[in-house]
């Protein structure tokens, strides 16, 4: 019976401290409770963490909000492309229908011009 009241007990092993740091012992029936101060390296370890953290989140946010502003610029561009792609076919198609051959002997027909075989040279490479 005294070993299962031993197996209870917890023991804190006391380390190094400043002269300035709070330490409170209580003792209890199932153990011991240890309330320690934090050392001036460890909240300047803490205090550094959590502006590097925040710092890091900061940074996120503002990346974040600079890859939507770029998306943006990138659909807006992909949008004008497409319309300036359409606009190149539209006006390729114009061109080809204004120099189709049946288009051009009407033209030569209502200003009096006749096309003569013995004037066409064919030329090949």
């Amino acid at each position: 019976m005294a070993q299962n009241n031993l197996a209870n007990n917890t023991y804190a092993v006391p380390g190094y401290y400043s002269a300035g740091e709070q330490q409170t012992y209580q003792n209890q029936e199932n153990g011991i409770n240890v309330k320690l101060g934090l050392s001036k390296f460890e909240k300047t370890v803490v205090i550094l963490g959590l502006s590097v953290v925040f710092f890091l989140m900061i940074a996120l946010v503002s990346q974040k909000i600079a890859l939507s502003n770029q998306a943006a610029n990138l659909q807006v561009t992909t949008s004008a492309l497409t319309k300036v792609k359409d606009s190149n076919s539209i006006l390729k198609q114009e061109a080809s229908e204004l120099q189709s051959a049946n288009r051009l002997q009407k033209i030569a027909k209502q200003a009096g011009l006749s096309l003569s075989n013995k004037n066409v040279r064919n030329v090949s490479k």
